[in-house]
């Protein structure tokens, strides 16, 4: 399935949604992103003076990329991958930009990650939501489980999540969750989506959230 998608799919541009959910005090950082594509978010990170270092982990390598910008870089699975015990507790910002859906085991890996996240630090990921209100459309009145090239219900993706799950996901793993929020809590066009969730009172919020973007932190 991997290898029939096209490239845009794994190297997309920086992550600046991601990288607005760093502390404004987080300069100077031992930063690492798992699916790191073609390394564009690290580089970004390191000209903003918000990464020191950068260690970078792909799946699949692209022709045009900022390999030679990232300190450390491994391209191989990260369910695969043994870290030594000098990387434990080593860094202070990880990334996992939709990533966890992709996982055979997400709830082992992410516990694995965890370990290399210091005390202080902040993990950040982008996960999206099952119970988008077009996938529900498709699954409860068409009856159609129907799998994309790209989206929630990407022919990729291995695992899927509601909100409930993500928190039950995080938290097991030992963390805290300091922020859950989405691009649709950000909107500044006030979209008919907006109004009918203002005027619900948040009723269907869940409903309106295509990707959850959420910061945590590691519990004492």
């Amino acid at each position: 399935m991997y290898e029939n998608k096209d490239q845009s799919y794994y190297f997309l541009s920086v992550r600046d949604d991601l990288i607005r959910l760093i502390p404004q005090t987080f300069k100077e950082c031992n930063v690492l992103e798992i699916g790191c594509g073609n390394g564009a978010t690290l580089n970004k990170l390191k000209q903003l003076g918000i990464a020191k270092t950068t260690t970078g982990v792909e799946l699949f390598s692209s022709k045009d990329n900022y390999y030679s910008t990232i300190d450390h870089f491994f391209l191989e699975n990260i369910e695969n991958i043994l870290f030594s015990d000098d990387m434990q507790n080593s860094f202070d910002i990880i990334i996992l930009g939709d990533v966890i859906e992709h996982l055979v085991d997400p709830w082992s890996t992410l516990q694995k990650i965890v370990q290399l996240l210091s005390p202080t630090g902040r993990l950040i990921a982008s996960i999206p939501n099952i119970r988008y209100y077009t996938t529900l459309q498709s699954i409860v009145w068409k009856g159609d489980f129907h799998y994309e090239e790209a989206g929630i219900l990407d022919q990729t993706h291995l695992r899927f999540f509601c909100k409930k799950n993500i928190i039950e996901l995080f938290t097991s793993a030992g963390l805290n969750i300091e922020s859950l929020t989405s691009a649709f809590d950000q909107e500044t066009i006030k979209s008919k989506k907006y109004w009918l969730n203002k005027i619900t009172l948040g009723i269907f919020h869940d409903f309106f959230v295509y990707q959850y973007l959420i910061v945590t932190t590691k519990k004492g």
